[in-house]
């Protein structure tokens, strides 16, 4: 990407952080906890219906920002080589830069659909509370990422960009979405439905959790990343009835409508994924989980590697990816380290006919980094190595023979003598610099980054 592109997609960048500022600069407070701040913001009654009345008007200014954004940020975005990735989950990535960290080890940008936008079109179906509740999360979530937005020069981390999708596409998507949901329940309950109409009817009928669990006949593909299946639904059911106005909701049908809701947002994602020619990236391992299922129901073989390799470092074996500093991460990355970067993690992993075996590229990720820290490590041993033969015994020779060298009168030393000696010194102090400059730049690398962050994880 040149820089000029780079330079408008910031420019737009700089421009929606404006207009959110104009809106939460009285409320957000940097460095505070996004998850206190909402609760204590909604906790506040006569404060809380304040802050929902100032911000009638938001939904306008963005419309209005997008409408003069839209086709700019598609273009500078589809039309280039780097390695995209199109963030999945909930409206943005609450563990922010935990996530972030772990996907700009393998992505060039993550590109995050405008959550606010999302958000605000919510409004009618959620308790003011909810409402709010979310609006400042991911508002202020956003405002604590707000640098990663600006590249230095480089690719910036994260791309903010509107729906992509009309009227027209996402009843096309709505369509596809049905057929992913009315097969996942048939094969959950192992009963024929007619429709989606039908199996919500289905749903309503398990009013409570014994019920529902009863009626599944094949678990292993509700939540499959838990065992704690009864727990996690009951954090489900909590959640939706706390944040909808409806309060009539059916156990079974709370189900029904995460399920097909997480699959409309895979739909919508991968919708856009296309249009903008990225991979998809999740931080959460149940839409991974739905994602696989669907793609290996649909095209009969799993996800691939570029995909897997995203969410193999969102696995606990690459936590240690969190320590990195990613103010200086932000810095050093460039599109030829995150290139050389990528051909390390996918070094001898191969596909076979029947596709990717997800624990293999995990287990030969793991082995490809740890290989490549312990080759870094050496690096920087040799360096100081080099230092510490090169300084004690050419400092003293320098010095000798140039102490030797000078006469009583600095007049009577020889002029060939006093070039010998000069550059003498000059090669010394060059070569010595070109150890410890080579030092710096494998430290200061983006392997140097990682190389940190791991011992100190240790």
């Amino acid at each position: 990407m040149y820089f000029f592109e780079i330079k408008q997609l910031e420019d737009i960048s700089r421009e929606y952080f404006n207009l959110i500022e104009d809106y939460f600069k009285g409320i957000y407070q940097p460095g505070v906890d996004k998850f206190f701040q909402a609760e204590k913001i909604g906790y506040f009654e006569t404060a809380a219906q304040t802050i929902l009345a100032s911000l009638d008007e938001l939904e306008d200014d963005l419309n209005e920002f997008w409408e003069k954004n839209k086709s700019k940020v598609i273009k500078l975005t589809s039309n280039t080589d780097i390695l995209k990735v199109i963030y999945c989950g909930g409206p943005s990535p609450l563990d922010g830069i935990n996530f972030i960290k772990r996907t700009a080890l393998y992505m060039d940008t993550l590109l995050i659909e405008d959550p606010l936008s999302f958000l605000l079109k919510t409004k009618p179906i959620a308790t003011d509370r909810a409402y709010l509740n979310q609006l400042v999360k991911h508002s202020f979530n956003l405002l604590d990422m707000k640098q990663l937005f600006f590249g230095e020069g480089e690719v910036p981390l994260l791309i903010i960009f509107p729906s992509l999708i009309d009227d027209r596409e996402r009843n096309g998507i709505n369509t596809i979405i049905e057929k992913s949901g009315d097969e996942y329940f048939r094969l959950l309950f192992e009963r024929e439905f007619l429709d989606t109409g039908d199996i919500f009817d289905y749903l309503s009928y398990m009013k409570d959790i014994g019920h529902l669990l009863g009626e599944i006949k094949n678990p292993s593909i509700l939540f499959p990343d838990t065992t704690e299946k009864e727990s996690r639904l009951m954090a489900m059911y909590s959640d939706i009835k706390e944040s909808w106005r409806n309060k009539d909701i059916a156990f079974g049908s709370s189900l029904g409508y995460k399920i097909y809701g997480q699959f409309l947002n895979l739909g919508n994602q991968v919708f856009q994924a296309q249009k903008l020619s990225s991979q998809i990236a999740f931080d959460k391992q149940d839409y991974w989980n739905l994602y696989k299922w669907d793609i290996t129901q649909t095209k009969g073989i799993g996800p691939d590697l570029d995909s897997t390799l995203l969410n193999t470092l969102q696995l606990d074996e690459f936590r240690w990816l969190e320590y990195m500093d990613i103010e200086k991460l932000n810095l050093v990355r460039n599109e030829a380290e995150l290139a050389n970067i990528r051909s390390i993690i996918r070094k001898n992993i191969n596909i076979t006919v029947n596709g990717l075996s997800e624990d293999k590229v995990k287990q030969q990720a793991i082995k490809n980094m740890e290989e490549a820290l312990v080759e870094h490590s050496a690096k920087i041993d040799e360096y100081s190595n080099m230092l510490r033969k090169k300084v004690p015994t050419n400092t003293l020779a320098v010095v000798v023979g140039t102490m030797t060298s000078i006469p009583a009168s600095w007049s009577l030393l020889p002029v060939a003598g006093a070039i010998s000696t000069v550059y003498g010194i000059y090669d010394y102090i060059a070569n010595t610099s070109k150890i410890v400059k080579g030092k710096k730049q494998a430290q200061n690398s983006l392997m140097g980054v990682l190389f940190d962050a791991k011992r100190q994880n240790l």
